[in-house]
């Protein structure tokens, strides 16, 4: 409902601004940011944890298991 919502207001400031670029604020910043490196962690009770790293290479990615 919340996306739904979201949505249809997106739907109609596009229709307000006639196709043009909606434009951030000059104060604004951010990052632009391209993963290629994931590492997930997950501790067990016995201390032998799961480590499982994703790493992107050109198009593909790469599975390891780092532990057990």
């Amino acid at each position: 409902m919340f996306l739904e919502a979201k949505k249809a207001e997106l739907t109609e400031l596009a229709e307000r601004e006639g196709g043009h670029a909606i434009t951030k604020p000059t104060s604004w910043g951010g990052y632009h940011l391209i993963p290629r490196y994931f590492e997930f962690w997950q501790g067990q009770t016995d201390r032998l944890h799961d480590r499982i790293v994703f790493e992107r290479d050109t198009d593909v990615w790469l599975l390891k298991r780092l532990s057990p």
